[in-house]
């Protein structure tokens, strides 16, 4: 559970910090939820427990993305100073209503979160296939689901 609470930031910074976005300003709800979970090593049964937990649990944020933000996402997101410290990405589309990034972050465990994001998206709404493989650290897993967003309005004050 605690590695589906680590992912969701990733994943909502690997779609924020994508250039070339058409995405309008305001309020994005993002939701995560996890369909799919492999423990390497673990016994199945610790496996089978884990995936049923999780397929009953999503995780959704709210942010607000400014409009320098939605301009240019990296810009901003990806300072020193950013949530996305440390994460790589080796492959930023997010153009023409496609979704298609690969990156690589730290987790607070140890190890990197190698996730991958591939989907669509309009100026209000996104729907993508995300999965992740997270190595290194006190125990390796894999995971895949779905990634929702939708514009909720203006950003509050």
């Amino acid at each position: 559970m605690k590695r589906l609470a680590l992912l969701a930031p990733t994943v909502a910074l690997i779609v924020a910090c994508s250039s070339n976005t058409s995405l309008q300003p305001g309020n994005w709800e993002m939701t995560t939820k996890m369909t799919d979970i492999e423990l390497p090593g673990q016994p199945p049964a610790m496996a089978a427990q884990m995936k049923q937990a999780m397929a009953s649990q999503a995780q959704t944020q709210t942010r607000c993305i400014t409009p320098q933000e939605a301009a240019n996402p990296a810009g901003g997101m990806m300072s020193p100073s950013g949530n996305a410290q440390g994460c790589t990405f080796s492959k930023q589309t997010f153009s023409g209503g496609t979704i298609d990034v690969v990156g690589s972050c730290p987790v607070p465990t140890g190890g990197r979160a190698e996730t991958s994001l591939t989907g669509t998206y309009t100026a209000t709404e996104m729907n993508a296939r995300i999965s992740a493989n997270i190595t290194g650290g006190p125990q390796q897993m894999r995971m895949s689901g779905t990634l929702t967003g939708r514009r909720t309005g203006d950003c509050p004050g």
